[in-house]
């Protein structure tokens, strides 16, 4: 099953209180919430839309002279910082945890810094020890919303609905599992269990990825060991950034010359939420408009085109592809096709990370 994209893609931000939440979530959307030394700060649901940082959007842009540019965007969603009971209602976060039901990946922000001025909420620092807590506040949610849905799927069952009866096997598999506290995302499923996990909107269900917040060369040896454990354990994308060096600086660059290396920024971490979807960009582009696709890595032409218009798809005869760095070297379409580079596919082709297709369909 391919998932469909199209322009946005979402993200929700969880951890405990103090870790660092806020101070990303600002950072990525330059708006301002509350960040201040206080657990549960974050009372209302922020949420911000990102455009996604393309050189290749905007070079083509140029080429064109293009009157409309319409990029790919992230949407981020920053709930209260959540603590242990928080399933049950402890803290705030139990207040939020459905804004981020329907958001694509989940970012865990765990705290890797000592600091007397901010207190950690459990007064000691292991990120590890965090994740497991937050993600088990996550897995008690599921479970309810798992029993409930078992609750109204039992009464079909009973009467001889043979839908029913398929729906309770998968849901009892989920509802063990969860129980022995494993999340959804990493439980073994075959296509039909995973198209019906997709429908439940199960937070545990969602891609994941980590941001580790520590400080700038302080104990980095430490730190590897944390993220060693936690990729060893989830097998996710761990990203370590000083939180707080993010939010503060324009371009990593000019930090470079300072800490011997480039450190991440805002262009790592949306890059990091792409890798954990597995998504690509391709375009397409004219002088009226240029715009920015997404799409799951693997999709064909087809799909694509769809991802466009649902009549494109539809009515779908072949797909020019040419990659659009490829293109704008040649100097344009003409040069392009002359050079050979413009290649004619089929509704099977697989659209490639840079691509740019012209869709020619039936009316």
């Amino acid at each position: 099953m391919s998932v469909k994209r199209s322009h946005s893609l979402s993200l929700g931000i969880v951890g405990l209180p103090n870790s660092g939440k806020s101070t990303i979530f600002n950072a990525l959307t330059k708006l301002t919430v509350p960040a201040e030394n206080f657990p549960f700060c974050t009372i209302d649901k922020n949420v911000g839309v990102v455009e996604i940082p393309d050189e290749r959007l905007g070079r083509m842009s140029a080429y064109f002279n293009a009157k409309k540019i319409v990029p790919s965007a992230m949407t981020f969603v920053d709930i209260a910082g959540l603590v242990k009971g928080a399933s049950k209602g402890e803290g705030l976060g139990n207040q939020f945890l459905s804004h981020i039901r329907e958001t694509d990946v989940i970012m865990y922000v765990l705290r890797a810094f000592e600091s007397k001025e901010i207190v950690h909420v459990y007064e000691r620092v292991n990120p590890v020890e965090d994740f497991e807590i937050v993600q088990a506040e996550l897995i008690f949610k599921d479970i309810e919303v798992v029993e409930k849905k078992i609750a109204s799927v039992n009464k079909m069952a009973r009467i001889g609905n043979a839908d029913a009866a398929l729906e309770m096997n998968i849901l009892e598999k989920i509802q063990k599992n969860l129980g022995m506290g494993i999340p959804v995302v990493d439980m073994e499923m075959n296509e039909k269990e995973k198209e019906y996990v997709y429908d439940l909107w199960l937070l545990t269900s969602k891609k994941r990825m980590f941001v580790l917040n520590c400080k700038e060369g302080l104990e980095s040896e430490k730190i590897e060991v944390w993220k060693k454990e936690l990729e060893e354990k989830t097998g996710d994308l761990v990203i370590m950034a000083d939180v707080k060096l993010v939010g503060e600086m324009e371009d990593a660059d000019e930090y470079a010359e300072l800490l011997g290396y480039v450190p991440k920024s805002v262009k790592d971490i949306i890059k990091g939420a792409y890798d954990a979807l597995n998504l690509i960009t391709f375009y397409t582009g004219s002088e009226k408009e240029c715009n920015a696709w997404t799409i799951e890595k693997g999709a064909n032409a087809k799909e694509a085109a769809g991802v466009i218009h649902t009549d494109l798809e539809n009515n779908f005869i072949t797909a020019d592809v040419v990659n659009v760095d490829a293109l704008l070297d040649a100097g344009g379409w003409v040069k392009a096709k002359e050079l050979g580079l413009v290649k004619n596919h089929g509704k099977d082709y697989i659209v490639q990370d840079g691509d740019y297709i012209i869709i020619l369909a039936n009316k």
